[in-house]
């Protein structure tokens, strides 16, 4: 009963023993990291060092990061190499890590490479391994505390040029630069040396040109340093083909019967433009120039009149332009009849009445009906007989309403 209660405080005074090495590491911790280039941050002692023996622990255990522990966002890393070491199993034969800066990894060797993507501080869990391959064995984490800075601003640099371009009109027309910082560079696009409202983005494009948008154009790249204004190019933009325009139409028209009626347009170009009349929509044949002429009508053509304009896009109708065909000049022609009468004759027009009268003074005698001719159904002369005829008459010939 003796033996037993003297040997449990023999017990304890060993596992105390065992592990003093513990406070010892945590307090030289501060002392080791102000050195630049070997950096012993912390030490944990692995699970399966822990649980597996004391002499893991008891021996001594420390990380030794060798080279950098800050670098330059988007920029190369200078490189450190962690070192891990137990005075029971020597130095780490392999190494794994976590949470270190976005865009750096360590190698199976512990080298620690690449290049930071995102500023700030970083406490990265760096493990070493008792056997070569990562994973298997026992193992020692240490925790290191990385700083990747924001590189210093410099005046942007231009390392794509606008180009000049031509389009076809309602074609898109894009303008593309590039530009590098740091920081990175935003953009403003100039009209005629004036900025274009919303146009902030490495690339401009219209969607559909307008003649309107032919001009000169230029980028600005700017940050936090300055800015660099790119050299002006030029859009040109040509006109698109397009059916003609009709800026004269044919106008109506009210001629005597055997006068000459002429119908004329007028249209924009794109030239060469053809033309086409037509009467009462059916083309009229070989009438295929700007004017109709039309000589000596007659009531038959009296109508409707259109003439169609074409270019190599298309073509375009214009408005009717009517054509009235007046009665012409009542011409009266007599002679003596066999009887002693008078004959008359005179033109008539298809669907229009006439009335021939006379009377025996030139004074204010009225004027008496000797005749009506009804409507004809054809162009033609009119013959009429007064049979009975004084010494003098006078007649006329007029249309009836």
């Amino acid at each position: 009963m003796k033996s037993g209660l003297f040997r449990f405080p023999s017990l304890l005074l060993s596992a105390l023993l065992q592990l003093s090495p513990l406070l010892r590491v945590a307090s030289t911790e501060a002392a080791t990291v102000a050195s630049p280039l070997v950096a012993v941050l912390r030490w944990l002692a692995g699970a399966s060092a822990v649980a597996g023996s004391f002499h893991a622990v008891s021996a001594g255990t420390g990380l030794t990061l060798t080279g950098a522990s800050t670098g330059t966002n988007g920029v190369p890393f200078a490189g450190a190499r962690a070192s891990i070491s137990s005075g029971f199993y020597g130095t780490a034969k392999s190494y794994s890590a976590t949470s270190l800066p976005g865009g750096l990894a360590i190698s199976k060797q512990g080298i620690i490479t690449g290049t930071p993507s995102k500023t700030g501080t970083f406490t990265a869990y760096i493990t070493g391994w008792k056997n070569s391959t990562p994973g298997s064995g026992h193992n020692y984490t240490g925790l290191a505390v990385f700083t990747v800075y924001d590189p210093p601003a410099t005046v942007p640099v231009l390392t794509q040029s606008p180009q000049s371009l031509t389009v076809t009109e309602g074609n898109p027309a894009t303008f593309t630069a590039a530009a590098t910082g740091p920081p990175a560079p935003t953009f403003q696009w100039l009209f005629n040396q004036g900025p274009i409202p919303s146009a902030v983005g490495a690339q401009y494009q219209i969607a559909k040109t307008a003649l309107t948008n032919a001009g000169s154009y230029s980028v600005i790249a700017l940050n936090s340093a300055g800015a660099v204004t790119s050299a002006p190019v030029t859009l040109m933009v040509i006109a698109a083909p397009k059916p003609p325009v009709i800026t004269g139409p044919p106008a109506s028209l009210s001629v005597l019967a055997g006068d000459t009626a002429v119908f004329t347009v007028a249209a924009t170009d794109p030239a060469p433009l053809a033309y086409q009349w037509l009467f009462q929509t059916a083309a009229i044949p070989a009438e295929t120039n700007a004017t109709l002429t039309l000589p000596h009508v007659t009531a038959n053509q009296a109508g409707a009149y259109q003439v169609k304009v074409s270019n190599s896009t298309g073509n375009v109708l214009s408005g009717i332009a009517n054509l009235l065909v007046l009665p012409g000049p009542l011409v009266l022609t007599s002679t003596v009849t066999a009887a002693g009468g008078v004959g008359l004759g005179f033109p008539v027009l298809p669907g229009v009445g006439y009335v021939v009268e006379d009377r025996d003074t030139l004074g204010t005698a009225n004027w008496s009906a000797l005749t009506n001719v009804p409507p004809p159904t054809a162009a033609g002369t009119a013959n009429v007989t007064d049979p009975a005829v004084p010494g003098t008459r006078f007649y006329r010939v007029r249309t009836l309403p």
